[in-house]
């Protein structure tokens, strides 16, 4: 019997043994967590305009805090609560910085809607309300989007359309136009009809892209046959058909008048005279 209390003892022991181990490893993990996960700097990564220490700021994260207990949901949400900041992740790096990387949205398109005026991004998102202000934004005013009379349009969410593809071919055109810096070259977007879509230039030229596919490269096409011809003014009232997407068609807004060449007018052969 006392050996088997002693054994019972032993048994006691070495459980605490272990636990008291496993307890100071637990320890030590959180200790390293602490210090290997403290954040010593923020950054911010995908800012144009907003200053970097007004978007710390409204993250709520400081010098100081453990990266590894961050709450991303809630950071997002803070964020994001300024509708021009789109949030796309954290960074850590080991020396103790962490990155904040978002998406800077900005003003791409202009709505005009019951005689009011709505700002939005490239994705469709309705940023500002101008009223009925037209805004002071260089950027096109969109046509031909397909809105429901019931769609409410509201600061902070993306425009209402019924179909999805208009919404995906005005991005990619919006995106193309910021990308070839023709954003602020460009006086209005037409997207009524899908198949051929087309804008007008601050000059008075009409582009006509056709599809979506391939803007970027349709737009940079457009852009050197503007740039050709800059010196010439024969672009109020032309047209550059770009929609093959590899060769550019211009049109001049007045065909040239064929002039008439003076040719000398045909005279009728003598009869011959009968023979006798």
């Amino acid at each position: 019997m006392a050996s088997k209390g002693k054994q019972k003892k032993k048994k006691g022991r070495i459980l605490i043994t272990l636990l008291i181990i496993l307890i100071g490893a637990g320890l030590l993990c959180l200790m390293a967590i602490f210090m290997l996960y403290e954040i010593q700097n923020l950054n911010v990564i995908g800012n144009r305009v907003l200053p970097k220490e007004e978007i710390i700021a409204q993250s709520g994260v400081k010098v100081g805090d453990n990266y590894f207990f961050l709450n991303r949901a809630k950071l997002k949400e803070r964020l994001e609560k300024n509708r021009y900041i789109e949030f796309r992740g954290t960074q850590f790096d080991y020396s103790g910085t962490m990155n904040i990387k978002i998406n800077e949205r900005h003003a791409m398109g202009i709505i005009q809607r019951n005689g009011l005026y709505y700002v939005i991004d490239a994705d469709g998102m309705v940023l500002e309300n101008s009223q009925e202000v037209m805004p002071d934004f260089q950027c096109p005013i969109v046509k031909g989007l397909d809105l429901s009379s019931r769609t409410l349009i509201i600061e902070g969410q993306i425009i209402g359309v019924k179909d999805i593809e208009q919404l995906s071919a005005l991005s990619a055109v919006l995106k193309a136009l910021d990308d070839t810096n023709m954003q602020g070259r460009t006086v209005s977007l037409d997207v009524s009809n899908l198949d051929n879509i087309s804008i007008m230039t601050t000059e008075g030229a009409g582009i006509v892209l056709g599809r979506a596919t391939d803007a970027e490269l349709k737009l940079i096409i457009a852009r050197e046959i503007l740039a050709s011809r800059e010196d010439k003014k024969e672009l109020m009232g032309a047209n550059i058909d770009v929609s093959s997407g590899e060769k550019a068609y211009f049109m001049p807004p007045v065909l040239p008048t064929v002039t008439p060449v003076p040719t000398t007018t045909p005279t009728p052969a003598p009869s011959a005279t009968p023979k006798k």
